[in-house]
C-alpha cells in the first residue's frame, strides 16, 4: 500500500534525478583570456636614423686671372752677347716700366745700349745703320731707323730709346728686333772698311684680356 508520504518521497527522487541529468548535459563554455591580453603594447617609436654624412665643403679657388709666358724684360733688364767677327757686340736692354703688366693696347718704352768687346782696339768701327722692328704676328712696324757714321770701338758705344706703339688687338707678344750695320777698318789708319751686320732680338709677351 502506497501512502501519501511514499508518493512525495518518490516524486522528490525523480526530480533530483532530472535535475542531475539536466546539469550533466549542459556544460559551461571554456572561457579563457586572450594570450595577448595584459601584455605590454608593442613599441611604436621609429628606430633612430643614422645621420647621412655631410658633403665636403666646397673650397673657393681664386681666379688666377690673365696669364702670360715669361718675357725678356720681366726683371727690368737683360744683356745679350752677339758674335761680330773677332769681336762681340754686347747689347743691354732695359725698361723702367712694369713689363709684366704690358698689354697689347699699351704703349711701351724700351731702351738699349750697345758696345764692342775684343778685337784690335786700334781699328776703327762705325755704326752706319741701326734699325729696330716690332712684329706682333699681325703687323711688322719699323720702330726706329738711324743712319750715319757713329764710332763704336771702345770706349764708345751706341745707345737709343725705343717707343713701341700699341699692338694688334689679341696679340700675345711682340718680337723686338734690332740690326746694326757696322763698318770695320781693315788696318789701323787705312781708311778702308768691310761691312758686318749684327742682329739681336727680345720677346715681350702681353697679358691677355679677360673674356666675359
Amino acid at each position: 500500500m502506497i501512502t501519501p508520504m511514499s508518493r512525495q518521497l518518490r516524486a522528490g527522487a525523480v526530480l533530483l534525478v532530472l535535475t542531475s541529468v539536466a546539469l550533466s548535459g549542459c556544460t559551461l563554455p571554456d572561457v579563457s583570456m586572450s594570450p595577448d591580453f595584459g601584455a605590454a603594447p608593442a613599441s611604436t617609436t621609429a628606430p633612430p636614423r643614422t645621420p647621412e654624412p655631410e658633403a665636403p665643403a666646397t673650397v673657393a679657388v681664386a681666379d688666377p686671372g690673365p696669364t702670360r709666358p715669361v718675357g725678356d724684360l720681366d726683371t727690368g733688364s737683360t744683356t745679350r752677347t752677339v758674335p761680330a767677327g773677332d769681336r762681340t757686340l754686347v747689347v743691354d736692354w732695359w725698361t723702367s716700366e712694369p713689363a709684366r703688366q704690358w698689354r697689347a693696347a699699351d704703349t711701351k718704352g724700351v731702351q738699349l745700349s750697345a758696345h764692342l768687346e775684343g778685337g784690335d782696339p786700334d781699328l776703327e768701327v762705325l755704326v752706319t745703320r741701326f734699325v729696330a722692328t716690332a712684329d706682333d704676328g699681325t703687323t711688322r712696324t719699323t720702330v726706329a731707323e738711324d743712319r750715319g757714321e757713329f764710332a763704336l770701338q771702345p770706349p764708345y758705344g751706341y745707345g737709343t730709346a725705343l717707343v713701341l706703339t700699341p699692338s694688334a688687338a689679341g696679340a700675345g707678344q711682340v718680337d723686338l728686333s734690332v740690326q746694326f750695320d757696322l763698318l770695320v777698318e781693315t788696318e789701323p789708319g787705312s781708311g778702308r772698311y768691310f761691312r758686318q751686320t749684327v742682329l739681336d732680338s727680345i720677346v715681350l709677351p702681353f697679358l691677355q684680356e679677360e673674356t666675359q
